[in-house]
């Protein structure tokens, strides 16, 4: 799990939008606990993260497969 949303190369483009938009939202940590979970952000942020990388997983046609 933590090299597909993070570390594979095949979703290069996709990681990169992924650390862009969050980024736009002030979070920096890019861990399993941050985008599995919101561990650490702000209970405001919360949603935007899981949302992002519920898109992410959607970008990388990959969802079917986990």
């Amino acid at each position: 799990m933590e090299h597909f949303l993070l570390q594979c190369p095949r979703f290069h483009s996709q990681h990169t939008a992924l650390r862009s938009q969050l980024s736009a939202t002030a979070i920096t940590t890019l861990d399993l606990p941050t985008l599995l979970a919101a561990t650490g952000v702000h209970p405001s942020w919360q949603p935007a993260v899981l949302r992002l990388t519920c898109v992410f997983l959607r970008k990388t046609g990959q969802l079917p497969h986990l």
